[in-house]
């Protein structure tokens, strides 16, 4: 047992040295290369109302916003608005697996987000992007089970293009600032 202890922690230090020497650095906190200035900057992003490509705020809406500030930024707002983030979403659902009877046994669902990044100062947009995410679930016999699976895979996809979403808007400003300490 001491030796699997002993391998595992040179496993660790062995893998803490390989990151080092290939330049990575914490996006946000004190060791990042903008200290904690990032976070404060995404805690100053206001998320504007997602809608669906036809301008209308559904469940999903909520579920990308909800996702969307959960992640945004430990820090609390100070209170001004530097950036918004506008986003629309269109989900495309498809059936697969068909059986014998021409019965779906699968469906997919794709969601895309198109994002932009607005500078408030000059109303311009400084970032655009689009997150995308794919989920199957299996079709039953139970209309229940199917809305539930449903639902599910909307959680799940809303979970994952709201990662996509603030990561890419964390690197985009990271590097933002750096280039502003630059020059």
């Amino acid at each position: 047992m001491k030796i699997r202890a002993k391998f595992t922690g040179l496993i660790i230090g062995a893998l803490a040295l390989c990151l080092g020497a290939c330049g990575f650095k914490p996006m946000y906190g004190q060791n990042s290369a903008t200290g904690a200035a990032l976070a404060q900057v995404m805690a100053n992003i206001q998320i504007d109302r997602v809608t669906n490509v036809s301008g209308r705020q559904e469940r999903l809406s909520q579920l990308i916003e909800n996702n969307l500030y959960d992640r945004i930024s430990p820090l609390s707002s100070d209170g001004s608005t530097t950036y918004i983030l506008k986003a629309n979403y269109d989900v495309e659902e498809r059936g697969y697996g068909i059986r014998e009877d021409e019965s779906v046994t699968l469906q997919n669902l794709r969601l895309s987000v198109a994002f932009s990044l607005i500078d408030i100062s000059s109303d311009q947009s400084i970032m655009n992007g689009t997150a995308r995410a794919i989920v199957t679930y299996d079709l039953v016999q139970s209309d229940f089970s199917n809305k539930i699976a449903r639902e599910t895979s909307l959680e799940r996809l809303s979970e994952e293009v709201a990662n996509q979403i603030i990561t890419r808007i964390g690197t985009f400003l990271s590097n933002n600032q750096q280039d502003k300490e630059v020059s």
